[in-house]
């Protein structure tokens, strides 16, 4: 889903937060940030 991907570069680069991502996206958001190596920003 290349919208989640977008949200986790935002999130990464610090301009958007966990809390900030649409609830249907959190699932795919979460799980490419703990695939990643950065499960606390997934919180």
């Amino acid at each position: 889903m290349a919208i989640a991907t977008i949200y986790v570069t935002l999130i990464l680069d610090g301009y958007k937060t966990f809390s900030q991502v649409p609830t249907h996206i959190k699932p795919e958001v979460k799980r490419q940030l703990e695939q990643l190596g950065y499960p606390e920003l997934a919180q």
